[in-house]
C-alpha cells in the first residue's frame, strides 16, 4: 500500500511537471502588465500593501493594487522550475520554493530575488517554510526532505525526523512551542520544543493532508484529500471531522488576523469556511480558475485566489461573515 501511494505521488508530481513545461501561447505582455490567466500559480502571500505569487516555470509576480494589476519580478528563463510555496517571514524578507530543491530570497518584499539553492540531480520539491521569528526557519517537502536554517535563510541544512521517507506538505506553528506538520498517508508530527525534536500522533485519517494551520490558542485545523477537514482544539491530541458536504480535494488556505475564521479551496474552486469552534460556516465556489490552490482575503472582504488558471480578485458573498 506504501508502495502504491508513493507511486501515485509520483505520477500526480510527473504530471505537473509536464503540464508546467507544456508548450504555452505567449501573450505579448510586459512586465508592468503581466497576464496572470495564461499560467499555473501555486501560492500567493500579502506582505505590507503588497500581494506576492507564485507559479509554474519559476514565474513570481506581485501587485500594489490588490491584484488588479501584476508585474513579473522573476521569469522563467532565471530558474525555469515550478515554485509550489512563498512564505512572508517578515515584513520585506520572503522565501520561495518549488522543484529541483530550489530557495528563493527576496529582501525587498519580492520585487528582485536571490537564488539559494537548487538541487538539480534528484529533483526532489520543497512543498514549503514556515518560521516563528524570521531568522530561524523550516523547509520542508518530498521524501521526507526537511532543512533548517538559523541565518534568516541564507544556508540551510538537513534535520532527520522520525519518517520514512513519506512526502511532508504543510507545517504551521502554534502558541509557545507548538509545531505541527501533516503529510501522505495521513501522516501527522508535532513537536512541543519549537522543532527541535518531532512525534508521530497516533493517526486519525488514512489519506493525505495537505495543509494544516493554527487558528488561536489551542485551536488547529487540517485538511487534505477527499474533502476531509479535521479540528483540534487540544493542540492536536485529538482531532475531529468537520462535514463539509463535499469530497473534493483541498489545497489551500487563508486565515483572519484574529484566527477566528478560516477559509479553504480546493478543486472545481471550492470554498470552504470554517471558525475557530471547527463549525463549518459555508462553502461555494468561484468559477473561472479550475482548481484553487492559495488564496488571500484582503480588508476590503474581497479575496483573491490562485489556481490552475491564474490569480483572480473577486468579491465572494460567502466570505460576507468573515469580520464577524
Amino acid at each position: 500500500m506504501y508502495r502504491l501511494i508513493s507511486y501515485s505521488f509520483c505520477v500526480m508530481v510527473a504530471a505537473l511537471v509536464l503540464f508546467a513545461f507544456s508548450p504555452r501561447e505567449h501573450d505579448e505582455t510586459n512586465s508592468e502588465n503581466f497576464n496572470v490567466r495564461r499560467i499555473q500559480f501555486n501560492d500567493i502571500t500579502a506582505v505590507n500593501d503588497r500581494l506576492v505569487a507564485v507559479g509554474e516555470r519559476g514565474t513570481i509576480v506581485v501587485s500594489e493594487n490588490d491584484g488588479q494589476t501584476w508585474k513579473e519580478t522573476h521569469r522563467d528563463d532565471e530558474v525555469p522550475v515550478t515554485l509550489t510555496d512563498i512564505t512572508a517571514l517578515s515584513d520585506t524578507l520572503l522565501l520561495a520554493v518549488g522543484h529541483d530543491s530550489v530557495i528563493l530570497r527576496s529582501e525587498d518584499a519580492g520585487l528582485t530575488w536571490e537564488l539559494i539553492m537548487r538541487d538539480t540531480e534528484t529533483g526532489e520539491p520543497l512543498m514549503g517554510t514556515w518560521s516563528a521569528d524570521g531568522k530561524h526557519i523550516f523547509a520542508y517537502g518530498s521524501f521526507g526532505k526537511f532543512l533548517v536554517s538559523d541565518d534568516a535563510g541564507r544556508n540551510f541544512t538537513a534535520q532527520e525526523l522520525p519518517l520514512f521517507g513519506e512526502h511532508l506538505s504543510a507545517m504551521d506553528g502554534g502558541e509557545g512551542d507548538v509545531r505541527i506538520m501533516v503529510g501522505e498517508m495521513g501522516l501527522v508530527l508535532r513537536s512541543l520544543d519549537a522543532g527541535e525534536s518531532w512525534d508521530k500522533l497516533d493517526p486519525f485519517y488514512q489519506g493525505s493532508l495537505f495543509g494544516v494551520s493554527h487558528l488561536n490558542g489551542t485551536r488547529w485545523i487540517a485538511y487534505g484529500m477527499r474533502g476531509h477537514v479535521f479540528f483540534s482544539n487540544d493542540n492536536g491530541e485529538q482531532w475531529n471531522q468537520v462535514d463539509i458536504g463535499s469530497e473534493l480535494p483541498l489545497y489551500g488556505h487563508a486565515v483572519s488576523e484574529n484566527g477566528k475564521r478560516m477559509v479553504i479551496v480546493g478543486t472545481a474552486g471550492i470554498l470552504v469556511s470554517i471558525n475557530d469552534q471547527g463549525e463549518l460556516v459555508n462553502t461555494s465556489n468561484v468559477g473561472g480558475l479550475g482548481t484553487l490552490t492559495s488564496a488571500v482575503v484582503l480588508p476590503s472582504g474581497h479575496v483573491v485566489v490562485a489556481g490552475q488558471r491564474g490569480l483572480m480578485q473577486s468579491y465572494q458573498a460567502h466570505l460576507a461573515a468573515w469580520s464577524k
